[in-house]
């Protein structure tokens, strides 16, 4: 990948994240790394981002994130191959990607937990007139990645 296909334009970088329909979470195990994909949603407030997404209180990515509070992540859309006949060299692929880190937390507060599933609703339906249980709300983990290290693709083949 070249540096000409580096993107840091904010209002580009948020484009992308909305066509993009799953986060992929690299969580650290010992020397091995546990990949999760999970749906998501996302602030940005003056370049700097902040993903949200949610599981129960238990399983392998809430103890992994419980023990290091930290997640690699990639995000990826349009994808499409361009074919380039019987020479190998002469095929490509056009795609969008974003990359990053971040520390992760646990919202605590059912009105966090509220807020953040509404983005997440809002990312996916479009909208966020949507009833949330009590119950619900104080059994779901709900997790914050704010990413301390960002980067973005656009790859178009020439």
């Amino acid at each position: 990948m070249s540096k000409k296909d580096a993107v840091t334009d904010i209002q580009t970088i948020n484009q992308v994240l909305d066509h993009c329909d799953t986060i992929h979470l690299g969580l650290r195990d010992g020397e091995r790394v546990y990949v999760v994909p999970v749906h998501f949603a996302y602030e940005e407030n003056n370049g700097q981002y902040t993903f949200y997404f949610h599981g129960g209180p238990h399983g392998r990515r809430y103890e992994l994130i419980q023990k290091t509070h930290y997640a690699d992540f990639e995000l990826n859309s349009g994808q499409q191959l361009h074919r380039g006949g019987n020479v190998a060299s002469n095929w490509s692929a056009a795609y969008q990607s974003v990359l990053g880190e971040g520390k992760v937390s646990f919202l605590e507060t059912n009105d966090e937990k509220k807020d953040a599933l509404k983005l997440m609703m809002n990312h996916y339906a479009g909208i966020t007139d949507f009833v949330l249980s009590e119950d619900h709300l104080t059994y779901v983990q709900v997790y914050k990645l704010q990413a301390t290290d960002l980067s973005c693709r656009i790859h178009t083949p020439h």
